[in-house]
Formats: structure tokens, sequence, C-alpha cells
């Protein structure tokens, strides 16, 4: 009974700590959005989360771990989406990312928003970490392309690799906009979606080519 009662006690510790540690990281990704990167300080999101400075240095660390919190719930909930399988229609599996991709962030704007100024302030997205986000939307972008390619969509006159570093590029160029407050979500994802499909369309064959024209059309 006794070791019941202490794995119980050790449980609900445990799931105080949990909450504790999530309250401290909301409050740091809304003064960050807020405000800014250099608005946020121990002391104030300490009062912020109403908890002492001891207790943000004993339950996640110092304001670059925070940070690193930050952007690794942001990797591990982006990597999510970008596990999305190809499907035989490359304009569907577009929409399909783009779509679950906005979900996504909508779910939090300005937890999001946060995580990415706190990531590049960092520079926690470094191009050249095999599993970070880059390399993971260039994995992802490439495959949607070959499987367009060998489904006979695209023509193989543009390279795969061209190809992929230019659908990544139109998503981050509408991403760096959403953060920085200049557009909501709805441009935000009517942008990245004509971006894409620009990019598709020059190496389409022609059938898919007027497809992706028409789509462009609707946008």
């Amino acid at each position: 009974m006794t070791k019941l009662k202490q794995a119980r006690g050790a449980t609900t510790r445990t799931a105080n700590m949990n909450r504790r540690r999530e309250t401290i990281l909301e409050r740091a990704g809304e003064i960050i959005a807020a405000e800014g990167v250099d608005a946020l300080t121990l002391a104030r999101l300490a009062e912020a989360a109403q908890v002492t400075i001891p207790t943000i240095h004993n339950l996640i660390g110092t304001k670059t771990q925070i940070f690193e919190q930050l952007v690794d719930q942001l990797v591990q909930r982006i990597d999510g989406v970008l596990a999305v399988q190809e499907d035989h229609e490359p304009i569907r599996t577009v929409e399909l990312f783009v779509d679950n991709l906005m979900a996504l962030y909508a779910g939090n704007e300005p937890m999001y928003k946060a995580a990415f100024v706190a990531g590049e302030w960092a520079k926690l997205f470094d191009h050249g970490l095999p599993s970070g986000i880059y390399a993971r939307s260039l994995q992802l972008a490439e495959s949607v392309c070959a499987h367009a390619r060998h489904e006979g969509y695209l023509a193989g006159r543009v390279s795969l690799k061209v190809l992929s570093e230019q659908l990544f590029g139109c998503q981050r160029l509408a991403r760096q906009d959403w953060v920085n407050g200049y557009i909501d979500l709805a441009t935000y994802r009517r942008r990245l979606l004509q971006g894409m499909l620009l990019v598709l369309a020059a190496d389409a064959v022609p059938d898919f080519h007027l497809r992706l024209l028409e789509r462009l059309e609707q946008l």
C-alpha cells in the first residue's frame, strides 16, 4: 500500500512539473510573440508564469534552453505534418500538406510564431543539420517531385534538387511574412500554394501544366 501511494505521489509530482513546464513555455511564447526576443527575461517570465526564477532553472534552464524547448516542440509537431504521404495527384499532395500545416499553426499562432522567432535568433534552424526542419522539408519536397515525375506529371527538365529547394524557398518566404505579422494565415496559405504550384509548373508536362494554371486561377 505504501509503495502504491509513493508511486501515485511520484506520478502526481511529475504531472505537476510537466504542467508548470508547459505554462512557462506558453508564457515565454506569449512574451516573444508580443514584444520580441529581447523582452524575454527570466524575471519577466517568472512573473508571467507565477513561478520563481529557480523553478524556471530547475524545470527548463537558461533563456537559451527555453528557446531550444520552444523549437523542439515546434520541430516535433511540424514533423507530423511532414509525414504526409505522396498522393498520385501532386496538386492534392501539396494542398494536403499546406492545409495540415495551416491547421497546426492555427491551433496556437502566437506560440508557433514565437518558436520561429526564437529559433532564428538562436540559430537553431541550421541548414546543415541532417535531422532539422530544413533537411526534412527538402526530403519531403524531393520525394513528392520524384513521385510526380515517376507518375508522368513532371517532364524531368529541371533537377529534383532545384525543384525541392524552390518548393522549400517559397514556403520560407511566406512563413517569414506571417511570423512578422505582415500577412494572416489565409494569405500565408494562398501564397504558399501559389508558390509551390508555380514551381511544379516549371517542369510540368503540357496536360498537367494546364491543370496547374487552372488551379492557380482559382486561388
